[in-house]
């Protein structure tokens, strides 16, 4: 690439959802800690949670008794 392109998005969509004051904060303050944007934190901790639990009907079945 040379310095009059601009560089390739990796990423081309938007995800977001409603969340309480208290959770905004405890995320911001989690992110900080870890050292990175909220954005990366996000990705990374819902990619972990999908990597762990797709496809095993227990957990998914848990998860979602837990949701309601």
């Amino acid at each position: 690439m040379n310095p009059t392109e601009e560089p390739e998005h990796i990423y081309n969509s938007f995800i977001a959802f409603r969340a309480p004051k208290d959770f905004l904060e405890r995320f911001q303050q989690f992110s900080r800690d870890v050292g990175r944007n909220k954005s990366a934190v996000a990705r990374y901790l819902l990619g972990e949670c999908m990597n762990a639990y797709e496809g095993k009907k227990e957990a998914l079945t848990k998860i979602r008794q837990e949701l309601y």
